[in-house]
């Protein structure tokens, strides 16, 4: 028996899609229920769910006013779903017709396996919306490559819980609940759900299920396509939250320790150094660039006070600022059409600002620090 808990809110550009692939799921239906959980929309989404629910019995809906987060949503719908295995995606997903047969088998072969997440992809629902564009072209949400996995298997324990294993990085062992499933029996187990801080639930339950002794496995098969922000605004509020979150998790899952991760190639340089707090510290281009861009206008303050003393300095600094700014940049010259070439800059710096706001809101609440990485 298979339980797939979709917890939503607001979704009426998304769901009818979403409810179309779910029906669509290969799997038999007399061992499938679909759990919409509605934490309390205010536009049309409740309205098309008991639609679908009048047409078919294995559609169930829970309804939660006064829902904080979408950890709490998910919470409702486990306390009456009756399947062995709980699956989770989002209201704007739209999993493949095999998805729910291909991410239980890594459970069904091994019983230390608590929890498996798939590969997410992209649907677009808007053909020249920029924002899905660049979404679809950067892999944004592709857990390929998370933790130096590029096909399936068992993603890494945690080694050290230094910071960058637990904040929710590209090195931290866990699955977005847009594309994952576990046992109910692990998820009773390690405390019956997930915690209700608005980000971040499903890192911090994937560390809890680590740390239970159990294993999480990353079944590329089973695919989750996911229609991402239409508008650059929602785009950004989104990465502003993900940022807020690393820090709470730090906090309650890191060891004490500064990390100092150094992004000068593919794989970054972590120096770990004693500290009373956990904290995490990125350098990268996207930081060396605002270093240099001020050193450069102090110093050409400085050359126009006394140009003598100050072009060189002014010479230095600016060839600095130009080559972290272009190693930054460089990668929106790949996407397409390469007349948006601006566009692309602009949506990388503003995603890459609004997660470093997060992050130090966050450090302001939850008592650890972090500056976000460079993309």
């Amino acid at each position: 028996m298979v339980s797939i808990v979709v917890p939503v809110r607001n979704a009426e550009r998304t769901i009818e899609r979403t409810l179309q692939y779910l029906e669509a799921v290969d799997y038999p239906r007399d061992r499938l229920e679909i759990i919409l959980a509605d934490g309390g929309s205010t536009d049309g989404t409740v309205g098309v769910i008991k639609a679908w629910q009048s047409r078919h019995g294995f559609i169930r809906l829970v309804e939660i006013p006064d829902c904080s987060s979408p950890g709490h949503a998910r919470n409702e719908a486990l306390k009456v779903a009756s399947g062995e295995y709980i699956l989770f995606t989002d209201g704007d997903c739209a999993p493949e017709p095999d998805w729910v047969r291909e991410i239980l088998v890594p459970m069904l072969r091994d019983p230390r396996t608590g929890g498996v997440g798939g590969e997410i992809l992209t649907l677009r629902t808007e053909p020249d919306n920029d924002t899905e564009s660049y979404c679809e072209q950067v892999g944004f949400l592709s857990v390929s490559g998370r933790c130096g996995l590029k096909t399936s298997g068992y993603m890494p324990g945690l080694r050290h819980r230094a910071p960058h294993e637990v904040n929710g990085g590209n090195h931290s062992p866990f699955f977005a609940t847009a594309n994952a499933a576990f046992r109910k029996s692990v998820i009773q187990e390690v405390g019956g759900g997930f915690w209700h801080e608005p980000t971040g639930e499903d890192v911090d339950f994937s560390l809890r299920v680590l740390k239970r002794g159990y294993r999480l496995y990353f079944a590329k098969e089973a695919v989750v396509k996911h229609m991402h922000r239409v508008s650059l605004a929602s785009f950004l509020k989104q990465w502003w939250g993900y940022g807020y979150g690393h820090p709470l998790l730090m906090a309650k899952h890191a060891a004490p320790e500064l990390e100092v991760a150094l992004q000068m190639g593919e794989k970054p340089i972590f120096l770990r150094l004693p500290s009373a707090h956990p904290a995490m510290v990125h350098v990268g281009a996207f930081h060396l660039l605002h270093v240099f861009l001020l050193t450069t206008v102090l110093t050409g303050v400085w050359t126009l006070i006394s140009p003598s003393t100050g072009a060189p300095y002014l010479v230095v600094n600016g060839t600095l600022l130009a080559l972290s700014a272009g190693s930054y940049f460089l990668p929106c010259a790949r996407l397409r059409p390469f007349g948006k070439f601006l566009t692309w800059c602009k949506i990388r710096y503003l995603s890459n600002w609004a997660f470093l706001r997060g992050a130090l809101a966050g450090s302001k609440r939850f008592g650890s620090f972090i500056i976000e990485p460079s993309w």
